[in-house]
């Protein structure tokens, strides 16, 4: 493997959101797998375009250009065969920012938005903090497998002005098929729902399962839908804050692009801006090894519970590098279950309990980390649990 995946920086100290939360006695080889953001180096492409970024010692303000769609086009064309056009984009700070613009955008106080849930917990806030209601269409599972409940979806939509697809799904782990997708689409079509796509895990998909692009499926979805992206998970660079609005509808983009505005965000980083070109030029081969890690990983955690704790179910993971696992079995209630693996085993996840009711009991595991840390975290969660069982 020609990159590396074994060493990463403690960051303590340094204001990353989930490091600095860690109480002062965690033992030092303890790293929280929780927030969504990689515990692995940055593909070294982008650390030295940063470096000579950093060199310039001017950072003045920052706006795209051709150099940044080219890189853009280039990406979305070979990695998942979309033929992007540069009217389309509308940069913002980041995916969420681009949630909050299209509930403002397209509804109005008091309208019902749907979700399938359980989901990532800003799903929620972008509805409930801009006054709208949230319509929910859980997600079942089946015969150890999460599908989408078509005729309650159908129901749902009924009420709804606009869907908010996580597509792959956070924190369920599914990569929805194009004929799901389809199915969904012509639904919301029927019932004049607008389709807000969140991909922002659009390039970590796991072997054997291949992403689509909802808005790539056929005209009247491009036309009737605002696709949202990042670089940020695929190259771990949330904090420079850049995302992506791909919006073919010149009045939906419109409308779009005004809330954007009216927010005052309109302003962008240098680094985001390169970090985003290099990454997308220069990075494939980084990507597809990265996936093949988190692969691995994901088959350590399967088989370790399949081997320990056979009652726990681990959800497939088909993309994104978030394990999803069943933790009910053990009795507890999920803000119990939480503070007795920070307690008993230093485990800092992300407590299934914030994603919705549904996934009380549940934790998500942030695979992205390297193969030691992660084998040192299930060392510490069969010993608590050994203990619980007593």
């Amino acid at each position: 493997m020609k990159y590396d995946f074994t060493f990463a920086h403690r960051r303590v100290g340094w204001e990353a959101a989930k490091w600095d939360e860690l109480p002062k006695d965690v033992p030092e080889d303890v790293v929280p797998l929780s927030v969504a953001d990689m515990e692995l180096l940055s593909p070294p492409e982008i650390i030295e375009a940063l470096k000579e970024t950093a060199e310039t010692g001017m950072y003045g303000y920052t706006w795209w250009g051709d150099r940044y769609f080219e890189a853009v086009h280039h990406w979305m064309l070979t990695r998942h065969e979309w033929d992007v056009k540069k009217e389309w984009l509308i940069q913002t700070n980041g995916v969420v920012q681009g949630l909050y613009a299209a509930v403002r955008a397209y509804t109005e106080p008091g309208d019902n938005v749907l979700l399938q849930t359980p989901v990532y917990y800003p799903f929620y806030r972008s509805v409930l903090m801009n006054n709208r209601k949230v319509v929910e269409n859980p997600i079942k599972l089946v015969d150890g497998k999460y599908v989408i409940d078509f005729e309650d979806f159908e129901e749902k939509a009924k009420q709804c002005k606009i869907f908010i697809l996580c597509n792959p799904h956070n924190p369920l782990g599914r990569v929805w098929t194009k004929e799901e997708l389809t199915r969904m689409g012509e639904i919301c079509l029927k019932h004049n729902v607008l389709v807000i796509s969140d991909d922002i895990h659009f390039d970590l998909i796991m072997p054997g399962h291949k992403h689509t692009v909802f808005a790539n499926i056929n005209e009247e979805f491009a036309q009737h839908s605002v696709t949202l992206n990042a670089p940020s998970k695929t190259f771990s660079l949330a904090a420079l804050c850049l995302a992506n609005a791909f919006i073919p509808n010149e009045e939906l983009r419109e409308k779009f692009n005004n809330e954007v505005n009216v927010s005052g965000c309109y302003t962008y980083s240098i680094f985001g801006v390169r970090a985003l070109e290099t990454g997308y030029m220069k990075c494939a081969d980084w990507v597809d090894q990265v996936n093949e890690h988190i692969y691995n990983n994901y088959k350590l955690v399967k088989d370790f519970m399949a081997e320990n704790y056979p009652e726990i179910f681990v959800a497939d993971l088909e993309g994104t590098y978030l394990c999803w696992i069943d933790c009910r079995s053990f009795g507890l209630p999920g803000k119990e279950l939480a503070e007795y693996l920070r307690k008993e085993a230093y485990l800092y996840l992300d407590d299934g309990y914030i994603f919705g009711e549904a996934g009380d009991g549940f934790e998500r595991i942030n695979l992205a980390c390297s193969k030691e840390v992660l084998e040192k975290a299930l060392e510490r969660f069969d010993g608590a649990m050994k203990k619980l069982k007593k």
